[in-house]
């Protein structure tokens, strides 16, 4: 949940590189991969290519900012960005699953009425 802070400290204490800066974007597209897996799992989607495409598509900003930051010269995010405030939602959601039970994500509901 508090990403952006490790690379803050060790640009503030100097000990930033390269490496570690590499080393921090696959971590972090590795977690929110997981994250991504564990609320498929929870939200019962089954064995199909939703799990899939929701490991795509969170993993995918992480390959962008680092081909940006190779290109640019810097990483430049916004106040509200995906990685830290998807992992909050995700997180949140996932609480919201482990109190109230998972059943909701199963049940049969009517759309729009129809």
């Amino acid at each position: 949940m508090l990403d952006e802070m490790d690379g803050k400290q060790a640009r503030r204490t100097g000990n930033s590189s390269p490496l570690g800066l590499i080393f921090d974007h696959g971590c972090d597209a590795f977690t929110c991969g997981l994250e991504s897996l564990i609320f498929a799992k929870c939200a019962m989607v089954g064995n199909n290519f939703i799990p899939i495409l929701a490991v795509i598509t969170s993993t995918m900003p992480f390959h962008f900012a680092t081909l940006e930051e190779y290109y640019v010269g810097g990483l430049w995010l916004p106040v509200m960005n995906g990685v830290t405030d998807g992992s909050v939602v995700l997180i949140t959601v996932n609480i919201l699953i482990g109190a109230l039970g998972s059943e909701w994500w199963g049940a049969e509901r009517e759309i729009m009425g129809l």
